[in-house]
């Protein structure tokens, strides 16, 4: 509720062009995930929110009894104790539905980061999202995004309470003075119509700011990832310099979003003030008549400081659904299909309750695969990046793509896993054609270690099971043929040593290995590796070479430019430009002039 608020291709049925999205449709599916505990909460909050009608008129009869206006059927003792009976209960009613609101809220978020996480983990198929650009746009969608859809959903049950408590309010208003009341409203109907009005220029604002947060969190991203490259190239002033720029716009949108807010929430909050004075300075006359009492002017001066909460929230509503169409556009962009529903499909989340995952079960060693390209190629913003791929991978052999910089090698790889481009062409899999290569080409039939390989920051045995349960002596096993025992016997802890910010940094030649022994441990069928052995010197990568080969081993595909892999190639492929050169073994593309 309002205690929690902080600042912060096309759908199908999408009718606006601007990436808006039917958030109100959205906002109703998250209601229904949990709805009892919706419905619950939303009858405690518009109950605070109408109990002070009820104290309102008990004012007013407080006050009628101490000046005598009228006629009381209780005395004042009896009505105190009765409004703060009132105001207890509103307070005891306040606090159930912050607790059973903060429940929801938590649930509600989990939602929808799960969908979304779910969306970006899935690797083809139809539940597989479009790849996020950078991390530094996806925790923008994750962190301000989410939360700005739900505090749409939650303004809902401000604005409901808002609207029964007018309702009463006005119905004993416009008893005790009609002229009075539809004075009281009409300052009320400004604050709606002004941001009604300001809505779309609410939504670019809005916009603009997500847009630079995302930019700069997503090149410190890149910073922190490139740390030894930018120095290498005394690019360290330059990357700062470039920092500046995006955090000095980021100030500016992040400005003038705020101010647009502020404003608005200013302009609202300054209706209280103004219907007050106006109710006091058009009440004198009545009251001198005897026509209004001190108890009507206690209503009124009451019903007038919560009747301001209606065009307020009334507002906000509005401001805070232009910022949910924002948010609601972002998240689809890493959804399936682009289609912000997804977001709000219910799943069992198991957050309330002890949940033990158990860990995933390794399947039997599968057989070597062998995999056949014909015709493949790549297409990136509408040209052909890669053409024309006749390649045939035999079941357990070692094949080395090289090339110069440029030529397509990363690309072959990834287009092959599914994470590049359109493909043209065909790929089979011991024989069977793969329809969708993304949802094919994933562990346990396949594993990747690209250039950079990324681990999490914990112990290595849990980098290198993921979460697979992995006998003590098969662990050694991987060890060994990744060659990483020396390094582990020069670790205190072995396996359980931690890496990472908290823990022991690894050196670049450490990294590739722990990738390697990684993917291993997954019993792949295809194993594709992208210049895994950049970082190592010559008798360590003859090493790692020799253990990953060694006896029965997967189909390896690889990329490398050294001695040491091509020496062991079954075939090696030559690419240029895109398309394949050459095909054949060291000694055959030697004796052609290739090697």
């Amino acid at each position: 509720m309002s205690t929690q608020v902080t600042e912060g291709g096309v759908a199908a049925g999408v009718a606006r062009e601007d990436g808006t999205r039917p958030v109100a449709r959205l906002g109703l599916r998250l209601a229904g995930f949990q709805g009892v505990r919706f419905v619950v909460g939303a009858l405690l909050w518009i109950g605070w929110w109408s109990a002070p009608a009820l104290a309102g008129l008990l004012l007013q009869a407080i006050f009628d009894a101490i000046s005598a206006d009228a006629s009381a059927a209780w005395n004042v003792p009896t009505l105190a104790v009765l409004l703060l009976t009132v105001e207890g209960t509103r307070l005891l009613i306040f606090s159930g539905a912050v607790v059973l609101w903060s429940r929801w809220w938590v649930s509600m978020e989990t939602l929808l980061r799960t969908n979304l996480l779910r969306s970006q983990m899935t690797s083809g198929g139809r539940g597989a999202g479009k790849p996020v650009r950078g991390a530094g746009s996806a925790i923008a969608v994750f962190r301000d995004d989410v939360n700005d859809l739900l505090i749409f959903v939650d303004s809902w049950l401000d604005l409901a309470g808002t609207i029964v408590f007018a309702t009463v309010a006005l119905a004993v208003m416009v008893r005790v003075d009609a002229t009075l009341t539809l004075v009281v409203v009409l300052p009320l109907l400004a604050v709606f119509v002004v941001t009604r009005s300001l809505g779309d220029r609410i939504r670019r604002t809005r916009r603009a700011d997500r847009e630079a947060t995302a930019r700069v969190t997503g090149f410190l991203g890149e910073v922190f990832s490139s740390v030894l490259a930018i120095k290498v190239a005394g690019a360290e002033a330059a990357s700062v310099a470039r920092l500046k720029r995006l955090n000095q716009t980021r100030r500016h949108t992040a400005l003038r979003d705020r101010v647009l807010t502020e404003t608005l929430e200013a302009f609202n909050g300054s209706t209280v003030d103004i219907t007050i004075g106006l109710v006091l300075l058009l009440s004198a006359g009545a009251m001198r008549s005897g026509d209004f009492s001190v108890g009507d002017l206690a209503l009124f001066a009451s019903y007038v400081t919560s009747l301001a909460g209606l065009p307020r929230w009334a507002g906000l509503v509005l401001t805070r659904h232009r910022h949910a169409q924002v948010a609601a556009g972002r998240m689809a962009k890493l959804l399936p299909g682009e289609n912000a529903d997804e977001a709000v499909v219910h799943r069992d989340l198991g957050i309330e309750r002890l949940v033990h995952a158990e860990p995933r079960a390794r399947h039997d060693t599968p057989a070597p695969a062998d995999v056949r390209l014909e015709g493949f190629g790549v297409r990136h913003g509408g040209r052909g990046v890669l053409a024309g791929v006749e390649l045939h991978l035999s079941a357990g052999s070692f094949t080395v793509v090289c090339g110069p910089v440029g030529s397509g090698k990363t690309t072959l790889l990834r287009a092959l896993l599914g994470l590049a481009g359109p493909t043209t062409g065909t790929v089979r899999w011991d024989g069977e054609v793969v329809d969708d290569l993304a949802a094919h080409m994933v562990p346990p039939r396949c594993a990747y270690v690209p250039q950079v390989p990324r681990l999490l920051s914990a112990s290595l045995r849990d980098n290198l099971t993921m979460g697979r349960a992995t006998p003590g002596w098969l662990l050694d096993d991987i060890v060994g043929r990744a060659a990483l025992q020396r390094d582990l016997q020069a670790m205190a802890d072995g396996l359980d040593t931690v890496i990472g910010p908290r823990g022991v940094r690894l050196s670049g030649g450490q990294l590739q290995r722990v990738a390697a022994a990684r993917a291993l441990a997954a019993d792949p069928a295809l194993l594709v590796l992208d210049d895994l052995s950049s970082a190592l010197d010559a008798a360590t990568e003859r090493e790692l070479w020799s253990r990953l080969l060694r006896d029965q081993h997967p189909t390896v595909l690889v990329v490398s430019q050294r001695a040491a892999a091509l020496e062991r190639a079954d075939q090696i492929v030559v690419l240029d430009a895109g398309h394949v050169e050459a095909v054949g073994t060291l000694e055959e593309l030697g004796r052609r002039g290739l090697s």
